[in-house]
């Protein structure tokens, strides 16, 4: 612990401090967090404060340049597999945020230590009356893959996003606390803008901490349950809190991703030398007694799809594709990027999961949006709550149907003027190899015209069952889009296989 930090605890422990030394005496709850989020959302907006302009204008270097002292990671020296780092204010990132360590008992502020970090060559000047009053986010580290290395579990930076990951993973998909108008005109981003980190016991595998969020139309508070034991999960408990028309803009449990391109691209103009780039290749959703899976694709403009869910079992966005040779990354390494599944704690109502996507040119942006949007009146401004909780994981949910691992669609062999999609299937025991002649699929087109039957056949090098489709563009409307397109594979009429569901634009 640094001088400063001492000196800081004395004050508080003298009373010098009357707001520090009453937080030293707070329990922090879910209830606690909720109601300093319900007294917010009767008053207005409270916009974050502006950083220095120095801060501000820093480029991307330059803030990379400015490094925390692992030294003085919070439970650093402490009896804990966990260690917490702390993010400085600039560049992208400049809401501060508020963070408190709390025990069962005691709260106490972790201040803004300029001493903290390493300005390298910044060429940021940290003076007195220039420095920031907060952090900008927090880093917790934990033994993940080895008892010896302290790997970057979880991330809470910009906005209510956060990343994490399992044993073998490199970053990949974001996380949100909540998404709020996002297909829309203008979406907005609520921030968390307080979080308290309850120190863990000695050799717990389960760090607690609890957020307060703000943004224009909501509130909310925030506990977060995070155990890592190979896979990383995170328990979730919110209560929001929503101004004038806020209910109508929610999108619970977002995930983020990128998809650039990968098989089932039909872009002409494609130029990259990796065969695939994407920190997500699907959206997968187990709802109303099916199992679903949506290929992502980067399509011009704005593209979104619904999925009305009368009882929701999970969503999440996967990265099925694990093969290196698909990629031929060796920095990126987009192989090892992680799954996340979510799954509803307790009992959701009705609704819809919304998958919004749109294009981009460059793996910088993330163009890959999923959230569940439940029935709820877009105009209540009661207290509304959801517990859910995020997988991170390299294997699939588990299920006995038959996987969609592929999807192609290019121009008909020989005819300019129509289309071909396959798609590949996984063949589960139960689907022995004498049966597949006898299988059928339930193809739709979406407005697109079937030239033929599509034909099943058994990919035996590759121990797959292949659905083989043709279909052409309506001449009278060829331009006419997208054609939305589902596909599931049958066994006397009964449902062997994850329903497929794309997007094809002519």
């Amino acid at each position: 612990m640094t001088k400063v930090h001492r000196s800081l605890l004395l004050l508080c422990a003298l009373g010098l401090s009357s707001v520090q030394a009453q937080q030293e005496r707070t329990q922090i709850t879910l209830d606690s967090v909720a109601h300093e989020a319900q007294a917010l959302i009767e008053q207005p907006p409270r916009q974050p404060e502006a950083l220095a302009e120095n801060l501000q204008s820093l480029s991307y270097d330059q803030y990379r340049d400015i490094r925390f002292r692992p030294s003085e990671a919070l439970w650093w020296n402490a009896d804990s597999k966990f260690r917490v780092e702390f993010f400085h204010p600039g560049h992208l990132f400049q809401d501060q945020v508020e963070i408190f360590e709390a025990s069962d008992t005691h709260v106490q502020e972790i201040p803004f230590l300029k001493n903290a970090f390493d300005y390298g060559n910044s060429g940021y000047d940290p003076g007195f009356f220039k420095k920031p009053k907060a952090y900008s986010g927090i880093r917790v580290k934990y033994p993940v893959n080895n008892q010896d290395v302290y790997d970057e579990l979880i991330v809470f930076l910009g906005g209510s996003y956060f990343r994490a990951i399992g044993a073998g993973h490199n970053f990949g998909l974001s996380l949100r606390g909540l998404a709020m108008n996002t297909i829309g005109e203008q979406e907005d981003f609520p921030r968390f803008t307080k979080l308290w980190l309850k120190k863990p016991e000695a050799n717990s595998n389960q760090l607690t901490l609890f957020a307060l969020l703000e943004g224009e139309k909501v509130t909310g508070a925030y506990r977060f349950d995070v155990r890592s034991q190979g896979v990383t999960q995170i328990d979730v408990h919110t209560r929001l809190f929503f101004r004038a028309g806020g209910a109508a803009e929610v999108g619970i449990a977002p995930l983020t991703s990128m998809f650039v391109h990968g098989e089932n691209s039909n872009n002409p103009n494609l130029t990259d030398w990796r065969p695939e780039v994407h920190d997500s290749d699907g959206m997968l959703v187990h709802a109303n007694n099916e199992w679903h899976w949506f290929p992502l694709e980067n399509l011009p403009g704005r593209t979104i799809q619904r999925l009305p869910t009368a009882k929701l079992r999970g969503f999440g966005l996967l990265q099925r594709d694990r093969d290196f040779k698909n990629y031929k990354d060796l920095e990126a390494n987009y192989q090892r990027r992680p799954s996340a599944w979510i799954e509803p704690i307790g009992k959701w109502s009705t609704g819809e999961i919304v998958l919004y996507t749109f294009g981009t040119d460059t793996e910088a942006t993330d163009n890959v949006t999923a959230f569940w949007k439940p029935d709820i009146d877009a105009n209540t401004q009661d207290r509304t709550e959801f517990s859910y909780r995020i997988t991170l994981q390299t294997k699939d949910p588990a299920h006995e149907l038959a996987k969609v691992l592929e999807t192609r669609v290019g121009q008909r062999t020989l005819d300019s003027n129509a289309s071909t999609v396959i798609i590949e299937f996984s063949r589960p025991e139960s689907i022995g190899l004498d049966e597949i002649d006898r299988l059928s699929v339930g193809f739709e087109y979406g407005g697109a015209q079937a030239i033929e039957a599509p034909i099943i056949q058994y990919n035996e090098p590759e121990d797959r069952i292949r659905v083989f489709a043709n279909f052409k563009t309506p001449q009278e409307h060829p331009q006419e889009s997208p054609y939305r397109m589902s596909a599931q594979l049958l066994r006397e009429g009964h449902q062997v296989s994850e329903r497929w569901n794309y997007i094809w634009k002519h």
